[in-house]
């Protein structure tokens, strides 16, 4: 059967547009089994068909005229739904209103994870964004903002009974209201703080402005178990803070994204005592600074030496942390400004329990580091080109992992 007479059969639950790209991507062997599939089989597989949808890349609305023309049960099939708009100009045929209208006709939307570069839907749309989907069961809800813009309007108040929420703020403040950048923040979370199991906020505007009061969030401290925050100020207090409102914590991520400074809290041992508050917590990421005192910032790209100091210190913080917080699993550290670019590197570890050489005695904690890309074989030193030694064996820390290959080879 022709894709035509396939497109033209009655019995088919999707319109031609959308049945067309189906088609396109199968096989003609495909089309004529295609054929043979009762409609009531069609119907039964609509729900993983249909189930998780994406997309992403340039002109997101033009992608989704054709599933906005389905049937309304392929609609109500559609429970997970990622919309990536990639477009950084927004062009005349981009219309934030196909994306708005298709998201008030999906009935059992349960995760919504919108992002955008530009500005597709602008922070005046953002409640039309919110209201599309405010009576759906939705639980999960990711948003980023985009490209950096003053706040519109009046504040969005936010979705009731999400479990997981994610933002990422660029929205700064209105030139004649200080503040108001957090303010419209805070009201995308105050209605789910009851509920929130998982909570993320970048706060990342153009321009630095305050930060969002942590203890506005003192209502989410009975159920909230997951916790990452980007925030634009030094301020280690929200360490004290953190485990005193969310004391049933169990992930904890903090990065201190300083742009007029460029890097990030120094690390102080005195940290380790906020740090154990958290009675509860498996597992920890931190962006602390612990080259900044002992000068020793980044020099050049590919600086394997430094590289090598750079994870004996943070071993050396997480050994310190580990015997005093039992719980503790996982502890990675988000090094910022390791090259020109301004590029991150995280050093992660691993913190196991060994059973005791006698009997009676407790069980042995041990930090281990976990492979990075630059480890696994010796390297030239970028300066002298003497070799340094990158070899797992040759650093500290245990490390789980595998030498490379090539490097094996050469022994």
């Amino acid at each position: 059967m022709s894709e035509n007479a396939l497109l033209a059969r009655p019995d088919f639950i999707l319109p031609p547009e959308l049945l067309r790209e189906v088609l396109k991507c199968m096989e003609p062997v495909d089309h004529r089994s295609m054929t043979f599939v009762s409609r009531f089989v069609r119907e039964q597989a609509l729900d993983f068909v249909f189930n998780h949808l994406a997309y992403t890349g340039l002109s997101i609305s033009n992608k989704i005229r054709g599933i906005h023309q389905a049937r309304d049960d392929v609609k109500a099939s559609i429970r997970k739904l990622k919309l990536d708009s990639k477009n950084l100009a927004i062009r005349e045929h981009d219309k934030s209103s196909v994306i708005l209208d298709f998201l008030r006709t999906l009935p059992s939307l349960q995760v919504l994870e919108y992002y955008q570069l530009g500005q597709l839907i602008p922070p005046g749309e953002l409640s039309q964004l919110v209201d599309s989907v405010r009576n759906t069961p939705l639980s999960e809800f990711h948003l980023n903002t985009g490209v950096y813009a003053p706040v519109e309007s009046s504040p969005t108040e936010g979705i009731a009974g999400l479990k997981k929420l994610s933002i990422v703020w660029t929205i700064g403040d209105s030139p004649n209201e200080p503040g108001s950048s957090v303010d419209h923040l805070y009201h995308l979370i105050r209605p789910s703080l009851n509920t929130l199991v998982e909570l993320k906020i970048e706060n990342s505007p153009e321009e630095v402005g305050p930060d969002l009061d942590l203890r506005l969030l003192t209502n989410a401290g009975e159920t909230l178990r997951v916790f990452d925050y980007t925030m634009q100020h030094l301020d280690e207090t929200v360490l004290d803070t953190i485990p005193e409102i969310f004391p049933q914590l169990q992930k904890l991520t903090l990065a201190w994204s300083n742009t007029t400074d460029e890097h990030s809290l120094l690390w102080k041992d005195s940290h380790i005592t906020s740090l154990t508050k958290n009675k509860n917590l498996t597992s920890l990421q931190l962006s602390s600074d612990f080259e900044e005192e002992p000068e020793d910032t980044v020099r050049a790209d590919e600086d394997y030496a430094w590289y090598i100091r750079c994870y004996k210190r943070r071993l050396t913080a997480t050994q310190k942390i580990s015997e005093l917080m039992p719980r503790l699993r996982t502890c990675n550290w988000l090094q910022m400004g390791t090259d020109h670019k301004g590029s991150t590197m995280i050093h992660p570890f691993v913190i196991e329990e060994r059973a005791p050489n006698h009997e009676g005695e407790e069980p042995v904690r041990v930090v281990r580091g976990v492979k990075q890309a630059w480890m696994g074989g010796d390297r030239e030193d970028w300066r002298t080109g003497e070799i340094v030694r990158c070899k797992l064996g040759d650093l500290p820390g245990d490390i789980i992992g595998e030498n490379d290959p090539q490097e094996e080879e050469e022994e």
